[in-house]
C-alpha cells in the first residue's frame, strides 16, 4: 500500500510540474518576462519559484485565462499533502 501512495504522490508531482510550466509559459505570454525569469532563478537556487508562480497564478487567473490549470495545481497540492499525511500515518515507528 506504501508504495502505491509513493506512486500516486509522484504522478502528482509530474502533474504539478506541468501546471508549472504551463504558468510560465504564460507569463511569457503575457509579457511578464522578469516574473517569469525571477520564477525559473528561484526554483533552481532554493525551490521557492513554484510558490511564486502559484502565488502570481491565482492573482492574474482569470486575466491570463489559466483557471483550469491553477484549480488542477491546486488540487494536485492537496492531494499529496493528503496522501503524505496517510503514508506518515503508515510508517511504523
Amino acid at each position: 500500500m506504501f508504495f502505491v501512495i509513493q506512486a500516486l504522490q509522484g504522478l502528482l508531482v509530474i502533474a504539478s510540474l506541468v501546471c508549472f510550466v504551463l504558468v510560465l509559459i504564460k507569463m511569457f505570454q503575457s509579457g511578464e518576462q522578469t516574473l517569469g525569469i525571477v520564477c525559473i532563478v528561484l526554483v533552481l537556487c532554493s525551490g521557492i519559484g513554484f510558490i511564486v508562480a502559484f502565488i502570481f497564478g491565482w492573482i492574474n487567473a482569470n486575466k491570463w485565462d489559466i483557471k483550469n490549470v491553477m484549480l488542477i495545481w491546486t488540487g494536485a497540492i492537496i492531494a499529496g499533502l493528503v496522501l503524505s499525511l496517510i503514508a506518515f500515518s503508515m510508517f511504523p515507528w
